[in-house]
Parts: structure tokens; C-alpha cells; sequence
């Protein structure tokens, strides 16, 4: 993932480190026309956003905070891959937070 991001430093927040993943929502409006549905923009790097899928497997398997989070997301009525993509979006957030502040992970603090 360091390889693909690069140097956290240069970006200014966790949302175009989601963006660059392409794991970001796409919305379409056009007139009064409104997608019903969003889906990922996958603009971003292929191989980020295949590398963050198949980690967030085992972040939810291992890890509580995110197991909570996926359970909530999935009661809520999303899909499989839709509750991942939260859970994705959630983890580079972390990452993000870890990588430019220096604190440790605190799962404490996770809402």
C-alpha cells in the first residue's frame, strides 16, 4: 500500500487518499435525473483498491472495531461488497491518521 500511496505528507486529508484507492462513491445527477444507486468511481489504482479488498477481509475477521462495523453496515441493509468498501474507506482513514500524526492504534477511540 506505502508503495502505491507514497508519501502521506503530501496529501492534506484522509479523503484524497481514498480518492487516489478509488474507492470513493460516484453520485450522478444530471437535470432532475439522480442515480438511485451509487457505485465506486475506481479512478483511482487498481492495485491499491485489490490489495485494500482482500486486507479488509481479514481486518474484519480479526479485528472487533471493524466487525462491529461491517455487522452495523450489513444491518443496515447494504451489501457484502458495499459494507467492505465502508470498511476500506474506514480503514485508509485510520492509516492516514497513524502515518501523520505518529499516535498508535487506539481502538478506544473508534467510533
Amino acid at each position: 500500500m506505502l508503495a502505491e500511496i507514497g508519501d502521506f505528507s503530501k496529501y492534506e486529508s484522509a479523503k484524497q487518499i481514498i480518492k487516489l484507492s478509488g474507492t470513493n462513491p460516484f453520485v450522478y445527477e444530471s437535470g432532475t435525473y439522480s442515480m438511485a444507486r451509487t457505485r465506486l468511481e475506481k479512478k483511482g489504482s487498481k492495485y491499491l483498491r485489490a490489495t485494500l479488498y482482500k486486507t479488509i477481509q481479514t481486518v474484519i475477521l480479526f479485528n472487533p472495531v471493524f466487525n462491529q462495523y461491517y455487522a452495523k453496515k450489513r444491518a443496515e441493509g447494504k451489501s457484502h461488497l458495499c459494507a467492505q468498501g465502508h470498511c476500506v474507506r474506514k480503514l485508509l482513514r485510520i492509516i492516514y491518521h497513524i502515518l501523520t500524526t505518529g499516535k498508535e492504534f487506539d481502538p478506544a477511540l473508534l467510533r
